[in-house]
């Protein structure tokens, strides 16, 4: 019995602490498809395509590491319209302190990989095409030794790969959505992102100026994209930050009967219009909606 449990005990170790590499992965296959698939459609200039690439790996991207773990976890029958939120039955009904433990530290977990992952970039930009010249040239030493049979094949195999900028710009919105979405609530997460752009641009400026080719020629839409859908990031900040500071069972004290441990407990919280602790964010909340949609 003592064997059995340790076995279940180490394997549900092991899937907990892959959840988040399965997130990561998830998000390269996503980003992967959705490039092919805007690619394949086509729009009328260079930036709009870029623009338009962007914005559905950051969304996709987003809801695959801060939203999708939200709504498996989360239990949102107390809420209504009960109709629709009858379906999201998970074993949290707020942000708990069993939520941070198990759920939170998930997200922590996928963000400090991904605050190192610019060295795993940086790493395989080097390696990955000396291994091709390498093999081009049979093992050898010797650059004029080549497979290639045209000067053009030859000149592509040298240049290094293109600047991929855009998929840069939607890693960097994700980043900032969801320290902005859960930093209220877990303030680690400022840091980490700190640290992740430290490690982009000492990464990104290595890569620029030694392996890929010089970017093509783009006008500012790209970059008034990104700082139009970062401007909506506070509001994520205020409104879910919100909902983390008024929760009843931390702040409060409050508790609901439960008849074992398997069973979540009720959080009994609720959208409340007056004055409490968590009052002044509410009020900053729709003052920051109201300046920023105007």
């Amino acid at each position: 019995m003592c064997a059995s449990y340790s076995r279940d005990k180490i394997t549900s170790k092991v899937y907990g602490q892959s959840i988040a590499f399965i997130i990561i992965a998830i998000n390269l296959v996503l980003k992967t498809v959705i490039i092919k698939g805007i690619t394949w459609v086509g729009e009328d200039t260079n930036s709009e395509q870029l623009s338009s690439i962007t914005n559905g790996v950051f969304i996709a991207q987003f809801f695959n590491t801060g939203i999708l773990i939200l709504l498996v976890n989360g239990n949102l029958s107390e809420h209504p319209p009960y109709g629709i939120t009858k379906l999201v039955r998970g074993p949290y009904y707020d942000y708990t302190p069993d939520w941070y433990v198990n759920v939170g530290g998930k997200i922590v977990q996928t963000m400090i990989i991904n605050s190192i992952l610019p060295y795993v970039g940086l790493c395989t930009a080097f390696a990955i095409p000396a291994l091709k010249r390498k093999m081009d040239r049979k093992w050898g030493s010797d650059e004029y030794v080549t497979k290639k049979t045209s000067m053009a094949a030859y000149k592509d195999l040298y240049s290094g790969p293109d600047y991929i900028i855009h998929f840069k710009y939607s890693g960097i919105l994700n980043i900032m959505y969801i320290t902005m979405m859960y930093g209220v609530g877990m303030p680690i997460l400022f840091p980490i992102a700190a640290f992740n752009f430290i490690n982009q641009y000492l990464c990104e400026r290595i890569v620029v100026s030694w392996q890929s080719r010089l970017p093509p020629a783009l006008d500012n839409k790209l970059t008034e994209n990104c700082l139009n859908m970062l401007k909506w990031s506070p509001i994520l900040f205020l409104y879910n930050g919100y909902w983390m500071l008024s929760n009843q069972q931390i702040f409060k004290n409050t508790w609901s009967f439960i008849e074992d441990t398997t069973q979540g407990m009720k959080s009994d919280h609720s959208l409340y219009i007056g004055v409490n602790w968590a009052a002044p964010v509410l009020l900053m909340s729709v003052a920051a909606t109201f300046l920023i949609a105007i």
